[in-house]
């Protein structure tokens, strides 16, 4: 199977093109390929699949020639990655599958459109919306959270400082209240105020990540509403970057680097 190797801020993904859309993935199959030690490596996969042999789209969502089937490193589908669909984005045009600055990009979570401003995308990732107040715990610490779905769920804890934010052990799961979370959560913890926050995250089915899309546009919607903002520009650091969240009256817009570091073929 012929593969790429792509990141965005540290969020790093296998590509895997299915021209015909005929070669599913076992979730046995992804999480052996994302296995660091014994596969390729990688947060999550990306496969490329035209998008009229989805299922998973509905009829009425605006054209897009490209399907991102994504799955976490276990295998597990997820429903949107806002780092993987600019990495989606970036493969499509360095192998010619798209052109143009504006990529519509099929996903779970309805079709995203990707602009390239620079050498960095930007993508339309839709509004965020609250949730209840809510908690997570480790180790016998709880803090107090807020949830947020951007089309998949979000739990954005706010901390004290930056020494505790580092101190955090992130390697297992964050405890939370799965009545709230049914399908699980990915959990950020934050420090710091808008337009300039930091932030780790625990993303469902992987672990710690060295970013997360979805879960920066979470936390930006949280901290600006913090300052008493409904909309504005936001800065949030990962531990692999830094991404721009600029939060509208309608929808969220997230922009950061999306890089291919390599290509070839693996055997599954």
């Amino acid at each position: 199977m012929d593969f790429a190797k792509g990141h965005g801020t540290g969020n790093d993904f296998v590509i895997v093109l299915d021209r015909a859309g005929t070669r599913p993935l076992e979730a046995a199959q992804v999480a052996a390929l994302c296995d660091r030690r014994s596969g390729l490596g990688g947060d999550g996969l990306l496969r490329v699949v035209p998008s009229e042999d989805s299922s998973a789209l509905d009829s009425s969502s605006p054209p897009a020639k490209w399907f991102m089937d994504y799955r976490n490193a276990d295998g597990s589908i997820a429903e949107m990655c806002g780092n993987g669909v600019r990495v989606f984005a970036r493969y499509l045009l360095e192998q010619g599958l798209v052109d143009g600055e504006e990529i519509p990009v099929a996903t779970r979570g309805g079709i995203k459109t990707v602009k390239v401003v620079g050498d960095e995308f930007s993508v339309d990732m839709g509004p965020a919306s609250f949730g209840p107040a809510s908690q997570a715990s480790i180790d016998g610490f709880e803090w107090p959270g807020q949830a947020v779905s951007m089309g998949n769920p979000h739990l954005v804890c706010q901390l004290g400082d930056a020494a505790e934010l580092d101190s955090l052990e992130l390697h297992h799961r964050p405890h939370y209240d799965e009545t709230v979370f049914p399908e699980g959560v990915n959990v950020e913890f934050v420090v710091g105020e808008a337009p300039h926050v930091r932030m780790r995250v625990h993303e469902r089915g992987v672990g710690e990540t060295h970013s997360c899309g979805t879960g920066a546009c979470a936390v930006a919607a949280v901290a600006l509403r913090r300052a008493g903002l409904d909309t504005g520009v936001c800065k949030v650091d990962v531990p692999g970057g830094t991404l721009t969240v600029t939060v509208t009256e309608s929808t969220i817009h997230l922009q950061g680097p999306a890089v291919i570091v390599a290509e070839g073929t693996a055997r599954i």
